[in-house]
C-alpha cells in the first residue's frame, strides 16, 4: 500500500470541536500532525484545546461565505483537510420545515463546497480533502428524505471533487449510527431506545464510536492511492 505518515503534515478539521471531528484531531494530533481546528462555538473551540495538546483553533461559520474566506485567508498552505459539520431535517415530507431542510443543505452540501473553495489551491499537490457523509443517504429510512438527499450529494461532491482537483485526492467517509452531540436533542429514553435497536439490527451488534470513523479518516488521509473513494463506516447497517 502506497502512504505517508501525518508527522508534520498540517490538517485542518472543519467541524472538529465534538463529535467524529474531535476524534479526527485528536487522532491526527496523536500522530504527530499539526492540526488546526476549525468550528462556530468558541466555547467548545476552547474546550477542543484543553483536551489536545498542541492544536491551534479558529472560528468559521461554515454557512457563511465570508467567514470561510476570512478563516482560510489566514491559514496559508496546508496538507489535509476534514470537513465534517453534521446537522439532521428529519420529519415526514409533509411535516419537515423547509427551514430544517434548507440548515441540512447548507451544512452538508453547501458548506463543504465552500470550504473547498477557499482552501483549495492552499493544499499540497500531494495532500487529500476528507467529506462526512452519513449512512442515511445509502439505505432508506422514512421521515429523512432531505437528510438522504444531503447525504448522497456530499458522496456525488466528493467523487466530483476528486476528478477535478487531481491530484489532490478527495474521499468521503460515510458514518452510520454514531453516538456523538448531534443525538443529545433526542430524549434520554427515546435516545437508548434507537441507539439498542439500531445495536440489534446491525451486523457487528453494536452503534459506532466517534473513533471508530476517526481511524477510517487518519487512513484515507494517509493512504496515497485511494481517490473518489466512498468508504463505509457502519458496522454493516447499510447491508
Amino acid at each position: 500500500m502506497a502512504s505517508t505518515t501525518l508527522s508534520g503534515t498540517r490538517v485542518v478539521v472543519i467541524g472538529g470541536s465534538s463529535g467524529i471531528g474531535r476524534a479526527v484531531a485528536r487522532q491526527a494530533a496523536e500522530a504527530g500532525a499539526r492540526v488546526v481546528v476549525g468550528s462556530r462555538s468558541a466555547e467548545k473551540l476552547a474546550a477542543t484545546a484543553e483536551e489536545i495538546d498542541g492544536i491551534t483553533t479558529g472560528v468559521i461559520d461554515v454557512t457563511d461565505e465570508e467567514s470561510v474566506r476570512a478563516f482560510f485567508a489566514d491559514l496559508g498552505a496546508i496538507d489535509h483537510l476534514v470537513i465534517c459539520p453534521g446537522d439532521m431535517a428529519t420529519g415526514s415530507v409533509y411535516d419537515v420545515s423547509i427551514e430544517a431542510v434548507r440548515r441540512s443543505l447548507d451544512t452538508k452540501i453547501i458548506s463543504p463546497l465552500l470550504c473547498v473553495r477557499h482552501a483549495g489551491r492552499s493544499i499540497a499537490p500531494t495532500g487529500s480533502i476528507v467529506l462526512l457523509a452519513g449512512a442515511g443517504g445509502y439505505k432508506a429510512y422514512p421521515d429523512l428524505s432531505a437528510t438522504a438527499a444531503a447525504n448522497t450529494g456530499v458522496g456525488g461532491l466528493g467523487r466530483s471533487l476528486a476528478v477535478e482537483l487531481a491530484p489532490i485526492r478527495v474521499n468521503v467517509v460515510v458514518a452510520g449510527l454514531i453516538d456523538t452531540p448531534l443525538w443529545d436533542s433526542v430524549p434520554a429514553e427515546a435516545k437508548a431506545g434507537l441507539f439498542a435497536q439500531t445495536a440489534a439490527a446491525t451486523p457487528v451488534g453494536r452503534i459506532g464510536q466517534p473513533d471508530d470513523v476517526a481511524g477510517t479518516v487518519l487512513h484515507l488521509l494517509e493512504n496515497t492511492f485511494t481517490t473518489g473513494a466512498l468508504s463505509f463506516v457502519d458496522g454493516g447497517g447499510t447491508l
